[in-house]
């Protein structure tokens, strides 16, 4: 059983998390991982670790892995994520995206096929709610934790809302696994570094300086 309470407080740092249904990884490299953006391996927590060690070269963009019906966007630094590529990815699917640390605000949006159903403020939604408050306080209550979950917490909320839409639990040990890991490239850099290097050992090689 999915500990949310512990999977949250270690997603601390995390400015925003989506959930995508009939999205893969490949769609995901596709839209994010050309350019000056270079794909890697990590798990969770070293991409966590690099983001807020603020590291020139190698710098985590987006922290992507493959999630029961699709996957999981996890923005360990700035946003980078916009609304047109969450539809873009999962055109026909179900998405669900949460604004989740301190350095921004604690916003909850809700989209089937591209559409949005709901969206609010995830600790206080009477002022702000999209259509309206009744609309979002039922829509609440068909997820796991019903509105009194909402209300106690947002981001447990929210954990226990993507485990049902996905189909499976995004818990500590799908954070302890290595996923993909899209970093940025110093323009000045000569080459891009092959997949196979994971973020890990670039950590290594920065604290051995």
């Amino acid at each position: 059983m999915t500990d949310y309470e512990q999977v949250a407080e270690a997603l601390g740092n995390t400015t925003w998390i989506t959930w995508l249904t009939d999205a893969t990884l490949d769609d995901v490299l596709a839209l994010y991982g050309a350019g000056w953006n270079l794909p890697m391996t990590a798990t969770f927590r070293e991409a966590d670790e690099a983001a807020h060690l603020g590291m020139e070269d190698g710098m985590p963009v987006l922290f992507a892995g493959a999630l029961g019906h699709g996957v999981v966007l996890m923005e360990p630094g700035l946003p980078c994520v916009g609304t047109d590529e969450r539809i873009r990815l999962s055109p026909a699917g179900v998405c669900l995206d949460v604004g989740w640390s301190d350095f921004g605000p604690p916003f909850v949006t809700y989209r089937e096929k591209g559409r949005v159903v709901v969206s609010f403020d995830g600790t206080g939604w009477e002022d702000d709610a999209k259509p309206d408050q009744e609309t979002v306080e039922r829509w609440m209550s068909t997820t796991p934790g019903g509105l009194e979950g909402w209300q106690n917490n947002y981001g447990t909320a929210s954990l226990m809302t993507a485990e049902a839409i996905m189909g499976a639990p995004m818990d500590d040990r799908w954070l302890a696994r290595e996923h993909t890991c899209i970093t940025r490239r110093r323009a000045d850099s000569e080459r891009p570094r092959p997949r196979s290097v994971g973020l890990g050992e670039l950590l290594k090689q920065v604290e051995s300086r």
